[in-house]
């Protein structure tokens, strides 16, 4: 039942983020926060990660005092060498997504049609099928919740 009636739930939830729009956008915000403070987190942890690999293979390889001096890895040198290699995988990463960004788009773009026609067609069906009376009865119904609905959010 919950597969068969997805889209009505999804409209429903869309409907009701609309008109609580300020706890929708006081919890979008709050997420939008989260995910800022996980990626600063995740760079923390690259960033050091770097500096360890950095500072291991210079001592593994021996390397003169010279090559170390030329690459100091000092706080800000190992926060610019893990800025390049984030951003050089996010690059790829949000390659290799604009790849599938038209397929998907499609995909839902069929799915938002096919589900219109269908429930349109069910709309159309189900009014035809009744008569006058119910559909007076209806239309006085709308009418009456429409009313309420904006006597009480207002």
């Amino acid at each position: 039942m919950i597969k068969k009636n997805l889209d009505l739930i999804i409209v429903v939830l869309i409907i009701l983020a609309l008109i609580e729009f300020e706890e929708t956008a006081e919890i979008l915000g709050e997420l939008g926060h989260l995910f800022f403070e996980v990626l600063h987190n995740l760079f923390e942890v690259v960033e050091l990660g770097v500096d360890d690999i950095v500072e291991h293979a210079f001592h593994f390889l021996h390397v003169g005092e010279f090559f170390a001096y030329l690459f100091i890895t000092e706080r800000h040198a190992s926060q610019v060498f893990t800025f390049y290699i984030l951003m050089s995988m996010i690059g790829y990463m949000l390659f290799r997504l604009s790849k599938f960004v038209p397929g998907i788009y499609r995909f839902f773009k069929q799915i938002f049609v096919m589900t219109w026609v269908r429930r349109k067609t069910q709309c159309q069906l189900y009014w035809q099928s009744l008569t006058r009376v119910h559909k007076v009865a209806m239309m006085v119904t709308a009418g009456s919740v429409v009313v309420f609905a904006a006597f009480f959010l207002i």
